[in-house]
């Protein structure tokens, strides 16, 4: 074995246990820093992690970090090679599995890039769901918002996901270390209707706000004070942006506050 072949090997050791360890403690940190490594090397990391895979007896898993052990491992996998990912998915249940495992790991599988269209926005990777529900241009959408943000910003983000309303809880979310972002398009109004403007600009605010978790190189959890930072992230580039709606908006915000503090030096003390 060559020298470069011996160092690449250990590095893939060495990050394959951080990612376990993450997995087995459930720390979002040293789960995510292992398995970024592990995927920018690529497929050459599957030999060992199958090899700790087929190792492990998926009939006696009784414990979540077992299941986020193995479901973690074969989530790296199935991001470098979805037929790979596929083949040890069947050997592990054929193997007997637990049916609780089992259907995170079918769950995993289902999940397949070919559903996605792939193009670039201002040097960004977006993953653009084939089957969403709108009648809106969503890349020529993303074009113009994305324009709105200085270049600098979006340095780093790795891949941005334009996902169906079924495909996640929240309007949309940022990883951390991976610098991923998960955006939710719900806007099935016609292209002129009011109701779509309002549910762009929704979307839109959410995308900067996303953005902006990234530039503030947040962490996990929803902080207060992380999210208020998004917030304000936000608004900047709306504002920047002459947003009409956001405009109306804060106009509203700023006559509710004031007769709030009205009615508070009028109320008796």
């Amino acid at each position: 074995m060559s020298e470069p072949d011996n160092e690449q090997n250990q590095i893939v050791s060495r990050n394959l246990k951080r990612l376990i360890r993450g997995l087995t403690q459930d720390d979002l940190s040293e789960t995510y820093e292992g398995y970024k490594v592990l995927f920018q090397i690529g497929a050459s990391v599957i030999p060992q992690v199958r090899e700790v895979l087929l190792k492990f007896d998926c009939s006696k898993v009784k414990f979540p970090n077992e299941i986020r052990y193995v479901s973690g491992l074969v989530n790296l996998v199935h991001d470098i090679d979805e037929v790979e990912a596929n083949n040890i998915v069947q050997q592990l249940k054929g193997g007997g599995c637990n049916p609780a495992l089992a259907r995170i790991l079918d769950s995993i599988c289902k999940f397949t890039i070919d559903d996605y269209a792939r193009y670039n926005v201002c040097g960004v990777e977006i993953f653009e769901h084939k089957n969403l529900i709108t009648n809106q241009n969503v890349k020529a959408k993303l074009e113009s918002w994305l324009k709105n943000v200085p270049s600098d910003d979006l340095r780093e983000i790795e891949r941005i996901y334009i996902l169906r309303r079924e495909d996640l809880e929240s309007l949309g979310n940022y990883k951390p270390i991976l610098y991923r972002i998960n955006l939710v398009w719900i806007n099935s109004s016609s292209r002129w209707s009011p109701m779509s403007c309002i549910d762009n600009f929704i979307i839109e605010n959410t995308l900067y706000h996303e953005i902006g978790h990234h530039v503030c190189r947040h962490t996990f959890g929803q902080d207060p004070k992380q999210e208020k930072e998004a917030d304000d992230y936000a608004d900047r580039i709306m504002l920047n942006s002459n947003h009409l709606l956001f405009r109306i908006a804060r106009l509203f915000k700023a006559q509710s506050n004031k007769s709030l503090d009205v009615r508070a030096k009028q109320r008796p003390s």
